[in-house]
């Protein structure tokens, strides 16, 4: 197929419920893709996605746009972050009948498939970055692409540490399994600084929801809730708030390493680590970056030259150590790992991929 040069966007803000997160996809969804396409075609503000949104009406109003774009000017494809509940399958189908590629992306896929499944059955093309899902997708019988996030360059300024204010760093939520591994660090003598909306609550932020387990699953979710209340204490002494925009490479450019935290709970109920939008951004920044094993992380860069992984919080703990004992080192690996986000995981390398797969 013949590179993009004219597509239709589209990434609802519903997927993100703080203001941080609404702003990252923007600038690395709709921006990106603009700054690498000669014309990008974005939803009009009369067909609003959302929680409360009137899906069919909208779904309509958006097959109004796409064939209007299509008929003045042309377009290669959509190209979608969406959840099966965002839009109307039909509208899929409707936009692939009519000779408009539809490339749907989504994250998630190791622990909520269901949120994406009846609309990667219409797509022409699942990309997403789990290769745990690669069965799952290939039964759905379109082409896939499992690929990391692509990310807006000019989105990531260099914030590689020359002077280690923090041994280590944090930027996220207070869900529970991170408060738990935190927790886990700081007993092996590890202590994370920690930044992020919800650490200055008087107790950690809920986990989120998912579908009913066994009772016993339920009982140790419980004892986990507990257990999450009775150390988020130790991990909030170490806590600050929010950061804003502006504020962010500034941190991490005081951070000799920085952490990552990337699991999520898959449908038994069990945690999984998987590529997250963090493990493609921070090493982007040029930091020296520190996070949980998994063969996503493996195939997206060299462990060990451009990130560092971990399995365990002792081994998360001696990482830090000798990054804190051989910064030269630490900065080395921080600029390898920014060579390799900025020379692949970017939009202008991940179209070209997007236009094979097609």
């Amino acid at each position: 197929m013949k590179a993009f040069a004219r597509v239709f966007a589209l990434a609802p803000d519903c997927h993100a419920d703080s203001g941080r997160y609404v702003r990252l996809w923007r600038r690395h969804f709709y921006e990106g893709l603009q700054a690498a396409l000669p014309k990008v075609v974005f939803p009009a503000a009369d067909a609003p996605l959302g929680r409360s949104a009137d899906r069919s009406a909208v779904s309509e109003r958006l097959w109004d746009q796409i064939r209007a774009a299509r008929e003045d000017g042309g377009l290669d494809a959509v190209i979608s972050y969406c959840f099966s509940s965002d839009v109307d399958v039909a509208l899929v189908a409707r936009t692939v009948e009519a000779g408009v590629p539809w490339v749907n992306f989504f994250c998630d896929s190791t622990y909520a498939f269901d949120r994406v499944e009846a609309l990667a059955r219409a797509t022409s093309l699942n990309w997403f970055p789990e290769r745990a899902a690669m069965a799952r997708y290939g039964a759905l019988g379109p082409p896939l692409l499992c690929r990391p996030y692509a990310l807006h360059a000019a989105a990531l300024p260099e914030a590689a540490c020359s002077t280690a204010v923090h041994a280590v760093g944090f930027v996220g939520a207070p869900t529970g399994n991170r408060v738990l591994r935190l927790a886990g660090l700081r007993l092996h003598g590890c202590r994370v600084v920690v930044r992020g909306e919800g650490w200055r609550r008087a107790r950690a932020a809920p986990a989120p929801t998912h579908p009913p387990l066994a009772d016993r699953r339920a009982r140790g979710r419980l004892a986990e809730r507990v257990l999450v209340r009775a150390l988020a204490p130790l991990v909030r002494a170490s806590g600050g708030g929010a950061l804003a925009d502006a504020e962010l490479a500034p941190f991490l450019s005081r951070c000799r390493a920085v952490l990552g935290l990337n699991e999520g709970r898959d449908s038994a109920g069990v945690y999984r680590s998987y590529l997250k939008l963090r493990d493609v951004e921070f090493p982007g920044y040029g930091c020296c970056y520190v996070t949980q094993d998994n063969e996503d992380v493996q195939h997206a860069f060299e462990v060990g030259r451009e990130v560092l992984t971990f399995r365990s919080a002792a081994e998360a703990a001696s990482l830090v150590r000798r990054s804190v004992r051989d910064p030269a080192q630490a900065r080395a690996i921080g600029q390898a790992g920014r060579r390799r986000v900025l020379g692949e995981h970017t939009w202008a390398a991940r179209l070209g991929e997007l236009a094979r797969a097609l």
